[in-house]
């Protein structure tokens, strides 16, 4: 697990097979990094292109799929730095059941 940032928002990123073969990840990585405190994390079986985790720490994470640009990462290092809106570009996903409980259990070994 690598974690990189100064300490600001923490996020966490997906490095699953999936994701890491997904347009755009290294320029995700690498956006994220320069805002954000970014946690890699295992494949989550939540994929949709990029998945990025806000706020992986909490009870019920804050899963955004299809991350796939340098635009729509800084628009969510924006959203997670400064609570600017999410934009509509950015597709969030509500786990729940066992998905969830999936979700949550790898993002804690990965933390």
């Amino acid at each position: 697990m690598a974690a990189s940032g100064d300490g600001g928002p923490v996020v966490g990123l997906c490095t699953g097979k999936d994701c890491r073969r997904a347009d755009g990840f290294r320029t995700v990585q690498r956006e994220l990094r320069r805002g954000c405190t970014v946690f890699e994390l295992p494949c989550l079986d939540v994929c949709d292109g990029v998945v990025v985790v806000v706020e992986p720490r909490s009870p019920e994470p804050q899963v955004i799929e299809r991350v796939n640009g340098r635009g729509l990462a800084r628009d969510l290092v924006d959203h997670v730095a400064n609570g600017a809106e999410l934009v509509g570009r950015l597709r969030k996903r509500r786990l729940t059941g066992a998905a969830l409980t999936r979700a949550r259990r790898r993002i804690t070994r990965a933390l």
